[in-house]
């Protein structure tokens, strides 16, 4: 809804108006919207019709005539914009806020990762076209979005999760040489149950997570983890950076491999 429809449907409301009258009103509220200083004489030659018929509408309207009228539409006018520079002002601190602690989490995250840990996973997904995934929880998100996107490059992926019975984990993963996990805290029961039989089975394994010190972490080949901030909290339905910077580290590393020929774009 245009501001200036809400304003006269406020003015309007309970108000007796006959069609030519509310057109006197929409023109003059437009006036004031165009930030246009109107005489009545002035309106009343631009309407065509009488500043008696203007004054007329501005006392149906409750007003004791058009200066009255015009003054109480300034306000209006004001406070709205007072308003909604506020709403504005009360949204940029924070988004500002927001969008430095989220960048300056992934620089953390990938200065603290090392050049070493992204050679080793590029030379595994350059040697292993089949990839085994395995999920927990919200991680089945990261999981499948990265199975997706080697699958686009060719791969063939399969994705598995804290759902699926170990028989059907055992059974799959005889096929697979490259196990990547994706594990917030790396201490569910299942993934480490997963991991492990991986290795039992001589799989390389790759683990994404947000607890570097977990007991997956000290098991897997090749860790990237992710700064979490609420590692401490354990709160992890909490919004924080955890999320967008885990795609973002997914996608560089995608972007990494193609620059190295080890993936081509169609």
């Amino acid at each position: 809804m245009e501001k200036s429809e809400k304003f006269f449907l406020d003015y309007i409301h309970d108000k007796d108006l006959n069609q030519s009258e509310k057109d006197i009103l929409s023109y003059l509220i437009e006036k004031k919207f165009e930030n246009k200083q109107l005489s009545i004489r002035k309106a009343a030659d631009d309407l065509f019709v009488s500043t008696t018929s203007i004054i007329r509408v501005c006392k149906k309207l409750g007003f004791s005539g058009y200066s009255e009228f015009i003054y109480n539409l300034g306000l209006k006018v004001t406070q709205m914009a007072d308003s909604e520079s506020e709403t504005i002002a009360g949204i940029h601190g924070p988004y500002e806020q927001t969008l430095k602690e989220f960048g300056e989490n992934f620089k953390i995250t990938f200065k603290a990762i090392g050049e070493k840990n992204i050679e080793d996973f590029l030379h595994e997904i350059e040697r292993n076209k089949m990839v085994y995934f395995y999920g927990a929880g919200f991680s089945t998100l990261f999981s499948n979005y990265l199975a997706k996107k080697l699958e686009l490059f060719g791969y063939y992926v399969s994705n598995a999760s804290t759902s699926d019975s170990r028989a059907i984990f055992f059974n799959n993963i005889q096929k697979y040489n490259l196990l990547i996990v994706f594990s917030r805290s790396g201490e569910t029961g299942k993934v480490i149950e997963k991991v492990q039989i991986a290795k039992d089975k001589g799989l390389k394994t790759v683990l994404f997570t947000g607890n570097s010190k977990s007991t997956t972490a000290q098991m897997a080949d090749i860790v990237f983890s992710v700064l979490d901030p609420t590692i401490e909290s354990q709160r992890e339905f909490q919004v924080t950076s955890f999320e967008s910077n885990m795609f973002m580290l997914i996608d560089i590393i995608l972007i990494l491999a193609i620059k190295r020929g080890i993936m081509k774009e169609y």
